[in-house]
């Protein structure tokens, strides 16, 4: 890296702790919120939250993904960066999407496909902070941290999510009792918790680095 655009890629490095920082703020307090605005019934207010956490979290992620990239091997780099800027730009655009749903400026059928794909999206967050993560994987403490907190990420979201596909087609008698309220709730909270933490060790490891 030459001494002209060292100064450059510092200035990178701050916005991407900055903005990782405040994504992890948004999905720590917007989690919770979007489950409460659906108490005791689903509403419209969900769709209003999502489309917050959703839009912020993919302006924030941006600079987090190509900063990240640079520290990726050079057979990674390109995947990580790419992709991980069709995911923000696709988490922008589905908030966008469910905020104007929600004014009723779109068609109703548009609403619920809205609706109805912005959780694939999250998904598809969950699984780059996988793929990232064993990218990012290094022989310091923070890269472990990095490597096994994005591993807890990715497991947390995807595993509810084939469950509920198995229990959809294979098991739609399964009844909810009192007796699975609480692996429901710790998984729940692990979602809610993994991804501030996984941010959290990725902006320890960008100031480690930015001081160098």
């Amino acid at each position: 890296m030459t001494t002209s655009t060292r100064p450059i890629y510092k200035e990178v490095v701050l916005l991407a702790r900055i903005t990782g920082v405040i994504a992890a703020i948004v999905w720590f307090v917007g989690a919770p919120l979007f489950a409460l605005a659906g108490v005791p019934f689903p509403s419209d207010g969900q769709y209003v939250v999502a489309g917050v956490i959703a839009l912020l979290m993919g302006l924030a992620l941006v600079p987090v993904a190509l900063t990240i990239a640079e520290a990726i091997a050079a057979r990674m780099k390109l995947f990580v960066r790419v992709s991980g800027l069709v995911v923000c730009i696709a988490l922008s655009a589905s908030g966008v999407a469910l905020l104007l749903a929600f004014q009723r400026w779109l068609r109703e059928g548009v609403a619920r496909t809205v609706a109805d794909s912005i959780v694939v999206v999250f998904v598809a967050v969950f699984v780059w902070i996988t793929v990232a993560s064993i990218g990012l994987r290094g022989p310091t403490p923070v890269g472990r941290s990095i490597f096994w907190l994005g591993l807890l990420t990715g497991t947390s979201c995807l595993v509810p999510v084939l469950a509920s596909i198995v229990f959809f087609y294979f098991a739609r008698d399964f009844v909810f009792t009192n007796a699975t309220i609480l692996p429901v709730f710790l998984a729940d909270l692990l979602v809610w918790v993994s991804l501030p933490a996984w941010l959290t060790a990725v902006v320890v490891g960008l100031s480690q680095k930015a001081a160098t």
